[in-house]
């Protein structure tokens, strides 16, 4: 028996979908984050934001095959060791920290530790002179990526970048959902 769900790529959407045993659709998709190179101000190649959305609002308990799913999803992404994701929990309906526990649970969990390394950041944004707001962010990339290094010095740059940037250039960072 599969330990995950059978998942297809639609060109039309560049998404990959699947469908739970509960019949909730889930896509998952890969946009060109250029995040990076904007705050390096050199081009970094291959840096992707990663996005998991269901396609109904509909309750779901939980469903081992969806973790296992997304995890065979992104290992086949990381069949190209240059590729690097940034993963940024949406704040919809207040959630974004506990996406991001769940997203921690599911790297805890994934058996493609010894090649696929993750870094965690809570960057905070000063959305006013009085609100910041929390950003739960992750980078991921293969152990074998050429670029690692100056992909966490730049990973390291984007609190302080976002914090001295204007508010419509933040919103680029920021989860599209």
């Amino acid at each position: 028996m599969q330990n995950h769900y059978n998942y297809v790529f639609d060109n039309l959407t560049s998404t990959y979908n699947f469908v739970t045993k509960n019949k909730i659709l889930y896509r998952v998709a890969f946009v060109v984050d250029q995040t990076f190179s904007t705050i390096s101000g050199e081009e970094i190649p291959n840096v992707f934001q990663i996005i998991l959305e269901k396609g109904n609002d509909e309750f779901e308990v939980y469903d081992s095959k969806v973790s296992k799913t997304v995890a065979s999803i992104i290992e086949n992404f990381f069949q190209n060791v240059e590729n690097a994701l940034i993963y940024v929990c949406s704040e919809e309906k207040d959630k974004a920290e506990k996406r991001n526990m769940i997203f921690d649970r599911w790297y805890k969990n994934y058996k493609h530790k010894d090649f696929i390394s993750k870094i965690d950041k809570i960057i905070s944004i000063r959305t006013s002179n009085i609100e910041v707001q929390q950003l739960y962010t992750s980078l991921i990339f293969h152990k074998e990526n050429p670029n690692q290094i100056r992909l966490i010095e730049i990973y390291d740059q984007i609190e302080n970048t976002l914090n001295t940037d204007s508010k419509e250039n933040r919103c680029r960072f920021e989860m599209k959902n």
